[in-house]
This record gives structure tokens, sequence and C-alpha cells, in this order.
């Protein structure tokens, strides 16, 4: 029973610092793109949502979804976050630059899923 708690935390450790680097590098990007290019920088936001084929900021929010809704929602956050880094990988599949946010991401949507799966038996065992 410990060392589940234990790939629990792991799993809740990994995912925050992954997602603190992404906001690091992505929100920075966005915010000094707002700042240098002014307001109407959200529009090209807005479009980049939609278009995830050599632009990252689609699949940043994606990422940033999925990881607030692990934290109520293990099971669907996970398939949110693994789901978003397929798909980049996918768009993208001639840049190879992009896996590595892609890879790291997936991984804690894997953690996060395999941590609900322990849960879950866990507490069918109890039950």
């Amino acid at each position: 029973m410990k060392s589940k708690r234990g790939f629990s935390l792991f799993a809740m450790i990994y995912g925050i610092v992954v997602t603190l680097l992404m906001v690091l590098i992505f929100g920075g990007t966005l915010i000094g793109d707002i700042i240098e290019k002014g307001p109407g920088e959200f529009k090209v936001i807005a479009r980049a949502l939609v278009h995830w084929d050599d632009d990252p900021t689609g699949f940043f929010f994606a990422f940033l979804l999925g990881y607030a809704i692990v934290w109520w929602k293990p099971f669907w956050g996970a398939l949110i976050i693994m789901a978003g880094s397929l798909l980049v990988t996918i768009i993208n599949i001639e840049n190879l630059g992009f896996l590595i946010f892609a890879i790291p991401t997936f991984l804690v949507g894997f953690l996060y899923l395999v941590s609900w799966y322990d849960k879950r038996k866990e507490i069918k065992k109890v039950v």
C-alpha cells in the first residue's frame, strides 16, 4: 500500500514539474508576444488553438485543460493529456521537435492513468 501512495506522489510531482516547465516556456512566449505585438495577438492565439501544425499553442492549452481536470477526474484528465500529446505528434510527424514536449506530457497522462487505476483497484479490494 505504501508503494502505491509513493507512485501516486511521484505522478503528482512529475506532473507539477512538467506543467511548470510548460507554463514557463509557452506561457512566457505567449505573454511576451502579447506585450510585444499588442492586443491583436489574441486573434493569432485564437487561430493557433485550432491549427496545431507547427504551433504548440493549442497543444499547450489542451494540456493545461487536461491537467486542471486531472485533479478532479483523474481518468478523464489523463485521457485528455494523452490524446493531446498523441494528436500533436501525429499532426507534426515530420517535425520531430514536438516530441520534446509530447513525450513528457504523454508520460504525465500515463502516470496519472496508472495512479487512477491503482487507486480504483485498491478501493475494490476494500469493498
